[in-house]
């Protein structure tokens, strides 16, 4: 089942209904969502590039949130996102 927009937050993993699990590293300039991803694979590290989506397909792709990361800067620095994540 698809989320709201306004559930998504910034920090917390959400799982997709393809089993895979995103980082929400912010917003960038335009409104957009920036996240960095790590498939299906529990023990990869969210290392992917960071990727920038509208909140509604976040939103529509999203079935939950996993947990929530409280130091953001390791992931925003490793992921070269720190440029792009505004709010």
């Amino acid at each position: 089942m698809a989320m709201s927009e306004s559930d998504i937050q910034k920090g917390w993993i959400y799982r997709t209904s393809h089993n895979q699990e995103r980082l929400v590293l912010g917003w960038d300039r335009d409104g957009r969502v920036v996240y960095c991803s790590k498939g299906k694979d529990k023990e990869r590290p969210f290392l992917n590039c960071h990727v920038r989506i509208t909140g509604q397909k976040f939103a529509q792709r999203a079935i939950g949130k996993v947990s929530q990361v409280e130091d953001l800067k390791p992931y925003l620095v490793g992921n070269k996102a720190t440029t792009v994540v505004v709010r």
